[in-house]
């Protein structure tokens, strides 16, 4: 889903509230420690994988089949049995 929504946003007008919010940068200190892993983070990681640029979202069509491909998540094993 997150690359999905990702696109569904990247589309959005400038002016979004969720365009503007995912481009929303907090000002602050972060806690002691490892921080968690964030939405973007995840997302950047997955387009990694793929091989895919922010700027593929504008074409939706286009983007879906890019994204198609489930993502691989840790700790999933697919072992086929003979």
């Amino acid at each position: 889903m997150s690359l999905r929504g990702f696109g569904h946003v990247k589309r959005k007008g400038e002016n979004s509230i969720l365009r503007r919010a995912m481009e929303l940068e907090v000002e602050g200190r972060r806690p002691v420690g490892r921080p968690n892993k964030t939405w973007s983070k995840v997302v950047e990681e997955d387009m990694r994988k793929l091989n895919i640029t922010e700027d593929m979202t504008g074409d939706r069509k286009q983007w879906r089949q890019f994204i198609s491909y489930p993502t691989p998540r840790v700790g999933t094993i697919d072992v086929k049995q003979k």
